[in-house]
């Protein structure tokens, strides 16, 4: 694998930043090419060696596991040290794949769920405006910035312009397929995962140890063909605590990967397990940062060039930290790049609309972008090598949305559970 991370790293990275892989390795390719096991009607953008054991012989069920956070970097840390990543290993196959730009789960979710890239579906991150209601929002958690819900506050909106596109669920079920999706008991009742998933049967759970019966469940109780999208957020949550390279981290990964493997793997039917296809990957992964390197964007120099809502006040830089997309007045686009490029110098990456649509950051080299995406695109977006930037003080030592290795390269495991079991 080391071989084949070097290979897309040349393939794909420039000066220290990695693109998107889109339509080759690339996590925006895993959804429909997990689907494409149970039918032709779904295409295998990911290369077939990605799924070597899985092409020969009958595949009935297909476990889609997304492990929020978990990067490359730290899969090969870990590897030799947890059991069902030695296996995975040894016994499948592991392809390195990128993120999707922006590494950062609000847009990357929405396209596991969905199969479209950020530029069709839109949706760039967690800090979104919505001209709606002429506010900056939370999107997954479809939230004010202070935490109040949207709909608490306004309650005409409309929870379907988070994205454009619909949950790629109601196109398997077309096909035949069972598709069911296990998700936090929280997420699973949410405005954005109620759309994200529509046409799956979601199963809400408390824990891993409960998340990972539910799968066996499903799986030897299912209707089969049977497909279920299995998401946790856990490693993420503590990375962004602890960072990736602590005694915390590692017990988080530990009980992530002993919970699937005892809970879901070793009590599978032999029989069922021959005919199920077990696929682990991630939508991103983190990088370590100090956030007294961070770059202030709430100075006059910054808030002076953004365009202002109809209140007159500035809208904030959308996206994220390591994501930085700013909205920007008439004009003052030149004099916003010239301010950041004298304060972060060499260590941040700054696209203008037209460069960025060029270089297809978002997808469009491969896809029409939806009036969604059109209308938020950003006048300007900025990449920090190493540090955030961001208007407001933040905490967080595990950060992503950016374009290090770290954040962007993630493994795409894959075997059959029978072989994961021993």
């Amino acid at each position: 694998m080391n071989e084949l991370a070097s290979a897309l790293r040349a393939a794909y990275e420039d000066a220290g930043y990695v693109y998107p892989a889109y339509r080759d390795r690339c996590f925006a390719d895993a959804p429909e090419s997990a689907l494409s096991l149970l039918s032709d009607s779904f295409p295998r953008n990911l290369p077939d060696e990605a799924f070597a054991g899985l092409l020969d012989g009958e595949i009935e069920n297909v476990v889609l596991l997304v492990v929020d956070g978990f990067g490359l970097d730290q899969w090969t840390r870990l590897r030799s040290e947890l059991r069902l990543l030695e296996a995975f290993e040894s016994d499948g196959t592991v392809t390195p794949l990128t993120s999707t730009y922006p590494s950062e789960t609000a847009a990357a979710i929405t396209t596991l769920h969905t199969g479209l890239l950020p530029v069709e579906h839109g949706l760039l991150g967690w800090n979104q405006y919505l001209d709606s209601i002429d506010e900056s929002i939370q999107t997954l958690p479809y939230s004010l910035q202070d935490g109040t819900p949207v709909r608490d506050e306004y309650p005409l909106a409309n929870p379907r312009e988070l994205f454009d596109g619909d949950a790629i669920y109601g196109d398997a079920k077309g096909q035949g397929i069972d598709t069911h999706v296990t998700q936090p008991q929280h997420i699973a009742g949410s405005i954005s995962s109620e759309l994200t998933t529509a046409g799956a049967e979601t199963h809400g759970y408390w824990n891993v140890a409960d998340m990972a019966v539910t799968l066996r469940e499903v799986v030897a109780n299912g209707d089969e063909p049977t497909h279920v999208t299995a998401y946790v957020p856990n490693v993420d949550s503590i990375s962004h605590v602890t960072g990736t390279e602590t005694a915390r981290y590692d017990a988080q990964v530990r009980m992530v990967t002993d919970a699937i493997r005892t809970g879901f793997l070793e009590d599978l039917d032999p029989d069922t397990a021959e005919r199920t296809a077990f696929l682990v990957t991630a939508d991103h992964g983190h990088t370590n940062v100090d956030q007294s390197d961070a770059v202030d964007l709430s100075v006059p120099a910054v808030q002076d060039c953004l365009e202002v809502d109809d209140g007159g006040e500035a809208i904030p830089p959308q996206g994220g930290p390591r994501n930085v997309q700013f909205h920007v007045a008439d004009g003052r686009v030149g004099t916003l790049l010239e301010y950041l490029e004298e304060k972060a110098g060499e260590d941040v990456l700054l696209f203008t609309e037209t460069e960025y649509r060029e270089r297809g950051l978002f997808g469009s080299n491969h896809a029409e972008p939806g009036e969604t995406f059109d209308s938020r695109a950003p006048d300007l977006l900025g990449v920090h090598r190493e540090s955030p930037m961001w208007h407001e003080a933040d905490d967080k030592i595990g950060v992503h949305g950016g374009m290090t290795p770290a954040e962007m390269i993630v493994p795409f495991a894959a075997a059959r559970a029978s072989d994961l079991q021993n």
